[in-house]
């Protein structure tokens, strides 16, 4: 659990909140189903979610602003093929009705390493563009023509940022153990970002 909470506080550095109420997962629904049979589980196209969610409110108005959904953008085979583990898949969401809806992967081979992305309605991304003063590194790139932002705390980790719908995608890479350079490591984010952008909405005017 430990580097889901990791995941959780890089997502606050960023931004994103993470607002919620927690909930326990073993608490019975009015009907007398239990969470996962009455929760919803499938994203908006029809995807199961890797993972059975206990929040009734993991989708919401706090991060409706896409309808991307990270957890079931790529495939086992296309996540092993970034270098990560898929099976090792867990939920950013803490609490019900987080603002950031998301996952987060250790990597197969890399030790104390992992990658997360999350969307969330607030901060936006025009926001977010002129709030990156407190961040050691940044630079932008353009991935299909979008702008993505590409920032770094220190040299633990690097962040990309690029717009979804009327939302912020947020991916973070983490690595603690064999250091990497840093433009290295935002590689790793990078092509994360690369790879899922197909399957985003256009950016909003």
């Amino acid at each position: 659990m430990t580097i889901v909470y990791a995941a959780i506080a890089a997502f606050a550095a960023t931004g994103c909140a993470v607002d919620g109420e927690p909930r326990s997962a073993t608490t019975a629904s009015p009907l007398g189903k239990t969470p996962s049979e009455a929760v919803r589980q499938n994203d908006d196209s029809g995807k199961r979610l890797p993972f059975t969610t206990t929040f009734p409110d993991r989708w919401s108005r706090n991060n409706d602003g896409t309808k991307y959904e990270p957890c079931t953008a790529l495939t086992d085979a296309e996540l092993a093929d970034t270098g990560l583990d898929p099976h090792s898949v867990s939920d950013i969401a803490l609490a019900n009705r987080q603002t950031v809806r998301g996952c987060l992967w250790q990597y197969a081979s890399l030790r104390n390493s992992s990658l997360s992305q999350g969307t969330g309605n607030a901060p936006t991304f025009e926001e977010r563009i002129t709030d990156r003063d407190w961040y050691k590194t940044s630079w932008d790139i353009r991935i299909d023509g979008r702008l993505v932002m590409v920032d770094s705390t220190g040299r633990y980790d690097c962040s990309t940022t690029v717009k979804s719908g009327d939302a912020p995608v947020v991916t973070i890479v983490m690595r603690t153990a064999d250091l990497i350079p840093l433009t290295e490591l935002c590689k790793y984010a990078i092509d994360f970002t690369r790879r899922t952008i197909p399957k985003m909405e256009p950016p909003a005017p």
